[in-house]
């Protein structure tokens, strides 16, 4: 079915791409006809809200606010809202319905007609993998989509062995996230590293990726740069077909395996 949603990147340990999927996403939904909403939930020193004017900013140690991305979540105009959640902030962000409650915050999204869909980026490393217990944990009980993504930046598919797990003289070690993932009914996909070099460029012209993927990018990189640049987004349109992160919002059964 096609969907109206939040969509949230967390992370318990910053530095592991959250943001940078957020950009994705904020980039490459529109370019399918999704219309969208984004807010960089750090108001102090995110980075999300520097990449596009366009991008809102909520302050979750702000009490005062009257306005913020649920306002979004309730506008028939909308149908994804992004948000990105500072790193190590879940629980501020529970905080602001009250209770610290995973709960409240799930019943709030879908009481105006949206799934939740957590997005927790991972790296190859134990401690940018086993965090990732805690978000599937919290949400275990709710009705939020929970996306593991494991970030191609850090390794290709088969260096991911602390999540997936791997065959050692026929004992079985690590992939304890992996198999919770599965028992909680979540989603797992690998996402294609950006060349890192390339992602510089553009960052240093102040080009968004889908500008540097454009005739500005083409003026101020190289047609080269360019075409990567381009290439490299198709593929990561490719990489969230038939998740919860799908761009045309075609999202698949509970419990899908990519």
């Amino acid at each position: 079915m096609n969907a109206r949603r939040v969509i949230a990147t967390v992370a318990q340990k910053g530095g592991v791409g959250k943001t940078f999927i957020a950009k994705l996403l904020h980039d490459l939904l529109p370019t399918h006809g999704r219309r969208t909403a984004s807010w960089d939930l750090d108001a102090a020193t995110g980075t999300f809200a520097v990449y596009d004017e366009a991008i809102k900013t909520f302050d979750l140690n702000d009490r005062s606010v009257t306005t913020s991305w649920l306002d979004d979540c309730h506008r028939d105009d909308i149908d994804d809202v992004i948000i990105d959640v500072p790193g190590g902030r879940i629980d501020s962000l529970l905080q602001t319905f009250g209770n610290n409650s995973t709960e409240a915050l799930v019943a709030t999204i879908t009481a105006t007609g949206r799934e939740l869909v957590i997005v927790n980026p991972i790296g190859v490393m134990i401690a940018e993998t086993v965090t990732a217990q805690v978000v599937l944990h919290a949400f275990a009980s709710t009705a939020a989509r929970i996306v593991i993504v494991k970030n191609g930046r850090f390794g290709a598919p088969g260096d991911f062995i602390i999540y997936d797990g791997i065959n050692v003289d026929g004992e079985r070690r690590y992939g304890a996230t992996s198999a919770l993932a599965v028992k909680l009914g979540a989603e797992s996909l690998y996402l294609n590293g950006l060349s890192p070099g390339l992602l510089a460029q553009a960052d240093a012209e102040r080009l968004r990726l889908i500008s540097a993927a454009g005739p500005a990018g083409a003026k101020r990189l190289g047609h080269l740069s360019a075409t990567r640049m381009r290439v490299l987004l198709n593929v990561a349109a490719t990489d969230f077909l038939g998740s919860s992160l799908d761009l045309d919002g075609a999202i698949p059964k509970r419990g899908a395996q990519l």
